[in-house]
């Protein structure tokens, strides 16, 4: 919640975003406000995490040459597990320059698949990830990344990014059991 609630405060009101799929969505649509002229891009849900950068990428691309959109940023939401299925793809967004900040909830598992075996009754299985500093990582591939550990650090830390020309990569440490 206070990190969506960071977002509505700060994001412009001609922001366009990118909702990836999994508990990253249920929170985005439980707690961020949407205001202005923001645009809202959504795989509809058909099991297809990682959608959230790539589908920034496209609309980034997409808003070049569109007098309309061009100059909007372009925000992508997602977990861990699904930014990691398309990591690589943030030194195409480098190369390109594309004015994109990602947003990265990291609770190291595949959270709704965990929530999801819970609420079966069945063991949480093969969940659990093993990621890289996600922050760092955004740094050596030559864009900017920052680590948000606590919420006094959202506002300030999700600022510089949303300021950033270029790509950019809040990664926000978040507990598995709540979304």
């Amino acid at each position: 919640a206070a990190l969506f609630g960071a977002l509505t405060r700060l994001a412009p009101q001609d922001a366009i975003f990118a909702v990836d799929v999994g508990n990253n969505t249920y929170s985005f649509g439980r707690y961020f406000e949407p205001t202005g002229d923001q645009r809202i891009l959504m795989s509809g849900y058909l099991g297809s995490i990682g959608f959230g950068f790539p589908a920034a990428m496209g609309a980034w691309a997409a808003t070049q040459d569109r007098e309309a959109f061009r100059g909007r940023k372009v925000i992508s939401v997602s977990g861990d597990g699904g930014f990691g299925q398309y990591a690589m793809e943030f030194t195409t967004a480098v190369k390109y320059g594309m004015n994109i900040t990602h947003v990265l909830m990291n609770n190291s598992e595949l959270g709704k698949i965990s929530k999801e075996q819970r609420a079966g009754e069945f063991p949480v299985w093969q969940t659990g990830l093993v990621n890289p500093p996600f922050a760092g990582f955004a740094r050596a591939c030559g864009g900017m990344g920052r680590l948000v550990r606590g919420r006094d650090e959202l506002d300030r830390h999700l600022s510089e990014a949303l300021a950033h020309e270029g790509p950019s990569l809040v990664e926000v440490i978040t507990d598995p059991e709540l979304f």
